[in-house]
């Protein structure tokens, strides 16, 4: 592969790319794609460190570069709600940013299993101790919100999930409101401990 030196942004669609960053201003977080999660990222980062994030550039695509692999990446490991993902880069803001012992120059950072895991344990699922949640145990509003959008039936207790969990084959508004579930941040294996 060879280097090739770069001007400030590369090529026009990284222009177009960066123009929807303003998006974020006058979109509803609930319609944010990649983009506009990094224009988030990208305004948190300008705000924190008084200086512009240096852009890696090592695709000519953006949606193939660095930072938008980094999102993905994050998305996978977290969920892709766009909602808690804005969520978790304030929280990283807040929370990690400050403590680094030297200034943070690549997003890489907050796709770091450390980082998620702290904040899933600690903010995702606080107050919902997994050792503590038994059949007869309230679901969050959000998670009853989610699994209604995708199944279309109400739910109310984590044994209401668990026995419908156990059901072979699974119909399709069910396995619909199970990928609504996790697409909100809920763990799966704890139905797996309920007695």
């Amino acid at each position: 592969m060879i280097d090739i030196e770069l001007t400030d942004i590369p090529n026009d669609k990284y222009v177009k790319f960066f123009a929807k960053f303003t998006e974020i201003e006058t979109l509803e977080v609930a319609q944010w794609k990649v983009p506009h999660l990094l224009g988030f990222f990208v305004k948190r980062y300008q705000d924190y460190y008084h200086a512009p994030y240096a852009w890696k550039f090592n695709h000519q695509l953006p949606n193939k570069c660095f930072e938008t692999w980094q999102i993905k990446t994050l998305g996978s490991k977290l969920s892709t709600n766009p909602q808690i993902l804005k969520d978790y880069i304030d929280w990283a803001f807040l929370n990690i940013v400050p403590k680094a012992k030297r200034k943070l120059t690549s997003i890489s950072f907050m796709t770091k299993d450390e980082a998620v895991n702290d904040y899933k344990l600690n903010v995702l699922l606080a107050g919902q101790n997994a050792q503590s949640v038994d059949r007869a145990t309230q679901l969050p509003s959000h998670y009853k919100e989610a699994w209604l959008a995708g199944s279309g039936v109400a739910v109310h207790t984590y044994g209401n999930l668990a026995f419908i969990a156990q059901i072979e084959p699974r119909a399709e508004n069910v396995v619909k409101g199970f990928e609504k579930l996790v697409e909100v941040g809920f763990d799966m294996s704890v139905l797996t401990r309920i007695v």
